[in-house]
């Protein structure tokens, strides 16, 4: 289970990969997505970007929070000899 965990955080929040080979719209990673919120001026942080940001993060939190036990005994076990 700890590979799976550490396996899916960083191609939930990859952004270069896909900023390289998506080209559509719709199509885009939701980190990709929340660029529309960053102007090049102003940066609206307070309302739709950190609401987005929360989101993304979601679904990372509770992959943790459910299989937190199996993550701490999967640590936990390369340090017992």
């Amino acid at each position: 289970m700890i590979v799976a965990i550490q396996n899916a955080v960083p191609i939930w929040n990859d952004f270069f990969f896909p900023l390289v080979l998506i080209t559509s719209d719709n199509l885009k990673t939701l980190p990709q997505g929340l660029t529309v919120f960053v102007g090049e001026f102003t940066t609206d942080w307070g309302g739709v970007l950190f609401t987005g940001l929360t989101l993304a993060a979601l679904p990372i939190t509770l992959l943790y929070i459910v299989l937190s036990k199996q993550f701490i005994s999967g640590i936990t076990q390369g340090a017992v000899k």
